[in-house]
C-alpha cells in the first residue's frame, strides 16, 4: 500500500520507442489520488496523460495506471496529482526498463572514447551522450567502470537522437552471446542496482 514518502517510478517513452522509469516520491495520498514529486521539473507530462507508476507493495514490484490531473512547480521539484484508474498488478519485467542515471556519476568507455557519463541504464542496455558520430547497428567495445572494477563486453547501437550542437544521444543493447558477455551482464546489473539505490535515497529525502 502506498504511503507518503514512498518511492515510485513513472513510466515514460524514450527515443527508441522503449520505456524509461523516472524516479519520484509520494508527497500526499488519498483513497483515489496521490501527489508525486519529481526532482526533474523538465519531466514531460501533460494534464490528462494516462501512464503507469511502479512501486513496491508487500515486497512485490507492482504497476498501476494513473491519470495526471494537476501539476505545479516548486523550485527544482515538479508535483503531479495522479488519479488512480486501475488496480495495482505485478510488474515482474522491471529489469527490462531503463532508469534515469543522469545524477549517478557512472561512466564507461566506448571504443576509445573514455569517461562517458551514463544517462540511462537497465540490465540489458544503456544510454549515453557523445559528440562523436556512431552509426545505428555499429558494435562498440564497452568497458563499464564501477567503483574499483571494470566490466568489458560489446554493445550494439539501437538508436540515435541528435541534440543541440554536435552532441548525440545513443541507446545501446548488450550483446550477451559475445566474448566477455558474462562480465558485461554483471556490470550492467551492478550499475542498475546502484542507480536504483541512489534514486530511492534521493527522492525519499526530497523536501
Amino acid at each position: 500500500m502506498l504511503k507518503e514518502g514512498n518511492p515510485v517510478y513513472l513510466e515514460r517513452d524514450d527515443p527508441s520507442g522503449g520505456r524509461v522509469l523516472r524516479p519520484g516520491s509520494v508527497a500526499a495520498i488519498t483513497q483515489d489520488r496521490c501527489t508525486i514529486r519529481f526532482e526533474n521539473s523538465e519531466l514531460s507530462i501533460k494534464i490528462g496523460d494516462e501512464c503507469l507508476i511502479y512501486y513496491h507493495e508487500f515486497q512485490k514490484f507492482v504497476q498501476r495506471r494513473v491519470r495526471a490531473e494537476e501539476q505545479s512547480e516548486t523550485g527544482p521539484l515538479l508535483r503531479v496529482v495522479m488519479k488512480f484508474i486501475g488496480d495495482a498488478v505485478s510488474a515482474d519485467t522491471r529489469q527490462q526498463y531503463r532508469v534515469s542515471a543522469i545524477n549517478a556519476g557512472l561512466t564507461a568507455t566506448f571504443n576509445a572514447e573514455e569517461d562517458c557519463t551514463i544517462q540511462e541504464i537497465s540490465n540489458s542496455g544503456l544510454g549515453f551522450v557523445s559528440d562523436r558520430k556512431y552509426s545505428i547497428g555499429q558494435i562498440l567495445n564497452v568497458t563499464l567502470h564501477f567503483e574499483v572494477e571494470d566490466y568489458d563486453g560489446q554493445m550494439v547501437i539501437e538508436w540515435a537522437r541528435q541534440l543541440d550542437g554536435d552532441r548525440t544521444q545513443y541507446g545501446l543493447r548488450g550483446l550477451f552471446d559475445a566474448k566477455g558477455s558474462d562480465m558485461l551482464r554483471i556490470g550492467l546489473m551492478r550499475f542498475t542496482r546502484a542507480v536504483h539505490r541512489q534514486n530511492l535515497q534521493r527522492v525519499s529525502g526530497a523536501a
